[in-house]
């Protein structure tokens, strides 16, 4: 393991007895098996014995507060408030100006100390002879089937275990099916299967699969520069036995999924659960989603990357799924009604009344609809109650979206949404699933498929079989690149609600779920694919100067400063492209007024050189685990990063080292490079082609970041506001 999972393992297995142990818990594990296959209740036994009989249950939920913000704000101003009073005691001054000026000389006299005990960087020298690709020890071969579907098999021959999985191309779905995708990997592996005409349960499907294999896994696989989006089916054993049963599980998820309509309830949980998830994603620590619709934001223009890569495109495609596996009853035609004339309501109306019909709806107490409202309370009390319970599920799902909606187009998006719902609906849930058979059955093709191993070489030998007869499994034909649409989907959206013709340069996500702020800033920089291409290699030099984790880098002295938690500079060489990234920002002004701070006042230091140098070569993977840098291998190579192209361009850098003019070289131009996404340090954004400058935050850091563009931009420099809303991907007939 290459994190500190280990550590507790190995603290765990300290506490169990005896001085002779099972570094992976035999013993254990056969007797929680021995316990799981008796016909016994062991749960009193052990329940008792665990003291949990006597213990007094209870349950914790979570109730929003909204005036808990507020409350966080005046506290937060109270200590500021007595920091104040300390330091102008402390220096025997009366005002709090002069209170923060002696403060801050002190601050800067003691960081200015500290950097220089620290600063090391001159007789710091990185390694002659660096590894040269990105896993070196790594024993792969790329062969290819008789029907032409390559293999890349990596060999560890000291594994008992064996890895397989499959990768089929998405970019055949044409773009009006592409809603059907979103939640293919779930629905594949997470609603049963039929073996031998026989339907095989969910549960029962989870239990044979947790006695027979190790893993069974689905999901999607992206490159947001290539543009490469396939579905991945991985599974794994534990022995030979194992892995051979693992690929027959493979073949069978992939071939007979349980998606008859005998099964709907199944797949309508399914269908809940992930909409249930994907609705609290924003919600969640920003690290684990922030880089998500910004990547999105930059390809935009992909809309096979936003349906299987974005997780608010994904969230109203299953949105959209969801209502079209309902039953809309024998007689839809009233509800049909209810939904058309419900579609109308948001004209002329407030956020506060649209809520306030929604609430009525549901049957909230306390909550009635206003007077110009109130007859659509009286034509949903004249459905069946079949009809209300759509009508209410109806009401809950534009409640849940409505944040996700900007003022300036809810009518219209209301109308529009109800109408989606309604058309929907009227989807026979037996034509919803025969569609997602039909585009299942069109990615199973040789000509769209690729496949990887992980294993030792008797265990890839012994698979052989396996794998053929899974590839026998797909149709022998070509893959048919489908037509998609290239416009800016976010941009043409922006444009049609606010007006103007130009391309928005600056973007903010709105989330009121937060207080701090988020940068995303991202431009073009030099590729693995651009190695003889000696300007920018350089530039991307003078970007690692002050990135990375080093003592005198941005990611230091921010985070020390308490001004962002995960942050600095980044360059990603397999996609080609540099960025600025800082995270739970107090403001993002201040936060990118100190970052440009620090860097005015760095001074050239050709000790940096080699810390450049080194994180040119920072990303290994021969740490990683077995079944991760087989996988990752692969990839590369069907992304065309094969070793050789990342040995060619490590050598390049290597060659760059030996000029010894190289140090002027990389300050000369290490702030052209880092204004290109540091907006205020002397590049208009508007200037860098292929920029993306986009931050998160709730309105007023949104705001706040607006008035610096204004200050170091100009007065025109408009911050425009996005919502999730504007990744969704619309039917052009209900617009």
């Amino acid at each position: 393991s290459s994190d500190a999972g280990w550590m507790s393992h190995l603290i765990d297995l300290n506490r169990t007895p005896g001085f002779r142990k099972s570094v992976t818990l035999k013993p254990e594990l056969a007797t929680i098996d021995a316990l799981l296959n008796s016909k016994q209740n062991f749960w009193h036994e052990y329940l008792t014995k665990w003291q949990l009989i006597n213990s007094v249950p209870y349950a914790v939920a979570a109730k929003p507060a909204p005036e808990l913000g507020q409350q966080e704000e005046q506290a937060s101003n109270a200590r500021a408030a007595a920091e104040a009073a300390r330091l102008k005691a402390k220096y025997g001054v009366s005002n709090d100006k002069e209170a923060l000026t002696r403060f801050k000389t002190e601050y800067d006299a003691t960081t200015a100390e500290l950097e220089r005990e620290a600063k090391q960087s001159a007789t710091m020298k990185f390694l002659e002879k660096p590894p040269l690709t990105l896993d070196d020890q790594l024993d792969f071969k790329v062969m290819q089937d008789p029907s032409g579907v390559p293999l890349v098999a990596s060999r560890f021959d000291n594994m008992t275990s064996a890895t397989t999985g499959i990768a089929l191309r998405l970019d055949g779905v044409p773009q009006d099916q592409l809603v059907y995708l979103s939640m293919l990997p779930t629905l594949l592996t997470q609603t049963g299967v039929i073996k031998d005409g026989k339907a095989i349960s969910y549960e029962d499907m989870s239990e044979m699969l947790r006695k027979e294999i190790l893993s069974l896994n689905g999901y999607f696989g992206t490159n947001f520069k290539t543009g490469r989006a396939e579905l991945i089916m991985r599974g794994a054993g534990n022995d030979l036995g194992e892995s051979k049963r693992a690929i027959d599980w493979m073949k069978l998820v992939l071939s007979s999924p349980d998606w008859r309509p005998e099964n709907l309830a199944r797949i309508r949980d399914v269908v809940d659960q992930t909409l249930g998830r994907n609705r609290n994603r924003m919600q969640a620590a920003e690290e684990n989603w922030v880089n998500d619709p910004a990547d999105a934001y930059w390809r935009q223009d992909n809309p096979l990357l936003l349906t299987t890569a974005s997780f608010l495109t994904r969230g109203h495609n299953v949105q959209r799924l969801r209502w079209m596996l309902k039953d809309p009853g024998a007689t839809p035609a009233a509800i049909s009604n209810f939904l058309a004339s419900l579609s109308g309501a948001a004209a002329q109306r407030q956020r506060d009344e649209l809520k306030s019909l929604l609430g009525a709806l549901q049957g909230k107490k306390d909550v009635t609809a206003p007077a110009g409202l109130k007859r659509y309370v009286d034509e949903f009390a004249g459905l069946s109650e079949s009809d209300k319970a759509l009508a209410v599920e109806a009401a809950k799902d534009l409640e849940q979206v409505m944040e996700d909606i900007p003022d300036g187009s809810l009518a219209a998006d209301w109308e529009y949404l109800v109408r989606e719902t309604r058309h929907d609906l009227l989807i026979p849930p037996a034509k919803a699933l025969a569609n997602l058979t039909a585009v299942r059955q069109s990615l199973l093709k040789t000509g769209g498929a690729r496949m990887f191993q992980i294993g030792s070489q008797v265990s890839q030998t012994a698979l052989e079989p396996n794998v053929r007869s899974l590839i026998a499994g797909l149709d022998q034909a070509p893959l048919s690149p489908a037509k998609y649409s290239t416009a800016r989907l976010i941009e043409t959206r922006l444009i049609r609600r606010l007006g103007g013709k130009a391309a928005p340069v600056y973007v903010g996500l709105m989330n009121p779920n937060t207080q701090g702020g988020v940068f995303l800033n991202s431009a073009p920089a030099v590729s693995y694919f651009e190695a003889d291409n000696r300007e920018l290699v350089l530039d991307y030099l003078a970007s690692r100067l002050y990135g990375g984790g080093g003592a005198h880098g941005i990611f230091i002295k921010t985070w020390g400063a308490g001004l962002a938690y995960s942050n600095g500079f980044s360059s990603s060489l397999p996609i080609g492209r540099m960025g600025y990234y800082a995270e739970r920002t107090p403001e993002l002004p201040q936060t990118l007024r100190f970052v440009i701070g620090e860097l005015k006042k760095a001074q050239p230091d050709p000790g940096l050189v080699e810390y450049a140098i080194a994180g040119a070569f920072g990303t290994f993977r021969s740490a990683s685990a077995y079944e991760a840098r087989g996988e990752a291998m692969a990839a590369d190579i069907a992304d065309g990063l094969t070793p050789d192209v990342i040995r060619h361009f490590r050598q390049s850098i290597l060659t760059l080292r030996s000029d010894p003019k190289l140090s002027d070289e990389l300050f000369k131009r290490m702030t052209k490079v880092y204004a290109r996404v540091l907006p205020g340090f002397g590049t208009k954004a508007s200037d860098v082609a292929g920029g993306v400058f986009y931050v998160i935050g709730p309105e007023k850091q949104i705001s706040a970041y607006e008035q610096y563009l204004k200050t170091v931009e100009g007065d025109d420099a408009r911050l425009y506001r996005i919502y999730p809303r504007d990744y969704w991907m619309t039917l052009k007939e209900l617009e």
